[in-house]
């Protein structure tokens, strides 16, 4: 996959970051020859806590020393495809996470950040959510427990930028991986004045179908996708809302990953999270969910910010 080269995965030191390095294992597998590094991070975060209390209790915040390292190198000897990238680094910080890895993502060109998801208490939801604003690489959100074997993405689409990048990726994993298939899935409302068309409810259906499969045709040919491997899927927009609808629809479809762009209602579309895109992550996501930014236009809104 050319749109990774470098991975960034981050570690909690806890029984989730088992299901982490297997993640991270498979897609050094799938990525071989693309990755050029792979950086473990571990970030310890800074409490405000009184001296007193530190004084009286020094125990209460871990030492960043070596033993850390040691502990994450010992793990990483289990998983061969890892091992096989030629530059792994593992970087112990102290600080906050929202500050520090944003941060390590631009000055090392990081493309791709892996996070563990593992609960969705609002606390964590609020805390990815930033997360994945503030990081200018496109962000993976592993849930607790992942499909044996990742064959079949989805792609939900909307004719948009953000959704033909996304689409462009799961033709880059795709290409990497004969087993894998991609559905695109397009969510179409019903507007209340298509009556006025003088067409039937069914008629103005299939209208906006018709419409949708030829704005299909244009992306698949855009983005190079093997026809073969690509399947597209219509549906009518519910109560139930969109990010319900994708979770229902994963779930009938066998789907084992969801690759979705991140859009927001600006012209820094691709630096803010689009409303679809929160809201998968705000639900109790049972799939691992890959959030594809476009990495150059995100560094170059740091760089006004920073000005």
């Amino acid at each position: 996959m050319h749109l990774v080269k470098r991975l960034l995965v981050m570690l909690d030191l806890n029984e989730h970051d088992d299901i982490i390095f297997d993640f991270v294992n498979r897609v050094a597998q799938v990525l071989n020859k693309e990755l050029v590094s792979i950086s473990f991070i571990h970030i310890a975060e800074d409490i405000d806590i009184p001296k007193a209390i530190l004084d009286k209790y020094p125990g209460l915040i871990p030492n960043i020393d070596e033993s850390i390292n040691q502990a994450i190198e010992g793990k990483l000897e289990n998983y061969t495809h890892i091992n096989e990238i030629g530059e792994i680094s593992i970087i112990t910080l102290g600080g906050i996470k929202l500050q520090e890895v944003p941060r390590f993502i631009r000055e090392n060109d990081i493309d791709l950040l892996i996070v563990n998801r593992t609960d969705d208490e609002d606390e964590e939801v609020r805390y990815l959510q930033k997360l994945i604003r503030r990081s200018s690489c496109s962000v993976a959100l592993i849930p607790p427990t992942i499909p044996s074997n990742i064959k079949n993405l989805l792609v939900p689409m909307d004719f948009s930028k953000s959704s033909l990048m996304a689409l462009k990726t799961a033709k880059d994993l795709c290409s990497m991986h004969k087993d894998m298939h991609i559905h695109g899935l397009h969510i179409y409302s019903l507007p209340h004045g298509y009556f006025k068309t003088g067409l039937t409810k069914n008629e103005f259906i299939d209208e906006l179908v018709s419409n949708a499969k030829e704005e299909i045709d244009r992306f698949v040919d855009e983005a190079e996708v093997d026809k073969n491997r690509f399947t597209m899927h219509y549906r009518q927009i519910n109560s139930n809302g969109i990010p319900y609808m994708i979770n229902r629809f994963s779930f009938n479809q066998k789907i084992d990953a969801i690759v979705l762009g991140s859009r927001g209602g600006s012209t820094l579309s691709s630096f803010f999270l689009g409303r679809v895109t929160e809201a998968l992550i705000d639900r109790d996501q049972y799939l691992p969910l890959i959030v594809v930014k476009n990495k150059g236009e995100n560094l170059k809104i740091w760089e006004a910010l920073s000005v």
